[in-house]
């Protein structure tokens, strides 16, 4: 096999993953006591193939793999509209992933700034917190403080930085279709509402598609920070 016909495969096999993967995200309810306060969360498990490709392929196959996953996902499971919010979250995000790679330990702290202060806007808005939106806040700052942890680690494990890279993209993707939503709806409210809240669970789900995709990294005996050095 030569290496056109590789590519290709591979290609192929990454598409083919992201859809299934997509679709299980469809398919678990991972966030049913948040539903009434923060509807629309996913796990984002699909984004550990374009986390793949961010590290092991060129810039222009991640791209063109987030367009064929978010067209062909958009029309096997969702509708224009979906696909129009999925094309802004992953442009966005597959933009500050191929950023971050280089640096995934300053993207790692950026984000658990970020989160932090979003949940202080939180509370500031909300001095009496209870029911989900408290949960929310739980969760956020948990989100926050496993962003600076990230941080701490990948000064020790350079070939942790997936993780660092999966936080920041998360986070992009939230960020991404929450402004396209605002300016598609316009509710610019949403940016003080929805925002801060997805931001910290964007961060909370981009530390577990991160770990799940250093576990694969580390299965196919991948390191990251010699592929970065390969690359450079």
């Amino acid at each position: 096999m030569n290496a056109k016909t590789q590519k290709i495969a591979r290609f192929g096999l990454m598409t083919a993953l992201a859809l299934v993967l997509g679709w299980m995200d469809r398919a678990i309810p991972v966030t049913w006591f948040l539903s009434g306060a923060v509807p629309g969360i996913k796990l984002g498990l699909a984004n550990t193939v374009l986390l793949y490709a961010v590290y092991l392929t060129d810039w222009k196959t991640s791209v063109l793999l987030m367009l064929t996953k978010v067209l062909l996902s958009g029309f096997l499971f969702g509708s224009l509209t979906a696909i129009l919010y999925s094309l802004s979250g992953g442009i966005l995000s597959l933009a500050v992933m191929l950023l971050v790679r280089r640096n995934p330990r300053g993207g790692a702290l950026s984000i658990g700034v970020l989160v932090l202060l979003s949940d202080a806007y939180l509370l500031g808005r909300t001095p009496h917190p209870g029911g989900q939106m408290l949960w929310c806040m739980i969760l956020i700052a948990l989100a926050g403080f496993a962003a600076i942890a990230v941080f701490f680690l990948l000064r020790r494990h350079p070939d942790h930085g997936v993780l660092g890279t999966s936080l920041a993209g998360a986070v992009a993707h939230n960020i991404g279709q929450i402004l396209m939503a605002a300016t598609v709806l316009h509710t610019p409210q949403l940016l003080m509402t929805y925002l801060p809240v997805l931001v910290g669970i964007g961060a909370l789900v981009g530390g577990l598609t991160g770990v799940i995709a250093r576990r694969v990294f580390k299965a196919l005996h991948v390191k990251t920070d010699a592929v970065l050095t390969e690359r450079s």
